[in-house]
């Protein structure tokens, strides 16, 4: 994971979502429609297309892209048509982050806090963490399943592609920002202007 700078929302999306939400929330009851749908490509598009959890590039066109509620809408219904509760995320993410609330949020994580072990592109947790931060990043991690087969698989087919020269260090750095800023992080690339 690395750190997600939070977007402004889109500018109809009090209209498209917040509105109609909030008639709603005046039930007391029932399943809550999902208008967060009308503003799923604009959050793909403001977070340029990359999970915030996974930080992976989702494509366009697979289905993949998820609205994830940061605070669930299980648990904080009013804040279920609010775009600062919303993160992009792909569907396996959002599916385990489900209503967990021990994840840390990646609009609050900090650069560091994760890392990744680059002889095996494992995800660990960031050097020289206080404690009890260590164990709510490795918690993040568990809670996840960062390292499952799926993801690693993933992380080696980017590097394999920049390695191999098959892929710029830009575009690496757009499809998987977290290896990117590792490579530069760990000296095995120089910061690209």
């Amino acid at each position: 994971m690395i750190h997600v700078e939070p977007q402004p929302e889109p500018p109809d999306f009090d209209a498209k979502v917040r509105q109609p939400g909030r008639a709603e929330l005046a039930s007391p009851e029932g399943e809550l429609r999902p208008l967060w749908r009308h503003c799923a490509t604009q959050l793909w598009e403001a977070y340029k297309g990359v999970c915030a959890y996974s930080s992976l590039h989702i494509p366009r066109g697979t289905g993949a892209l998820s609205v994830d509620h940061l605070l669930p809408k299980s648990k904080r219904r009013e804040l279920a048509y609010e775009w600062r509760n919303y993160r992009l995320a792909c569907v396996r993410m959002n599916a385990r982050k489900n209503d967990l609330e021990d994840v840390l949020d990646p609009f609050e994580v900090r650069d560091g806090w994760f890392a990744l072990e680059l002889s095996t592109l494992q995800v660990i947790p960031g050097d020289g963490l206080p404690e009890a931060l260590r164990a709510r990043v490795q918690k993040t991690i568990d809670r996840l399943d960062l390292n499952d087969v799926e993801f690693v698989r993933a992380r080696e087919s980017w590097h394999s592609a920049w390695r191999d020269g098959d892929m710029t260090f830009r575009l690496l750095r757009k499809y998987c920002p977290f290896l990117a800023k590792e490579l530069v992080r760990q000296g095995v690339v120089q910061q690209e202007a």
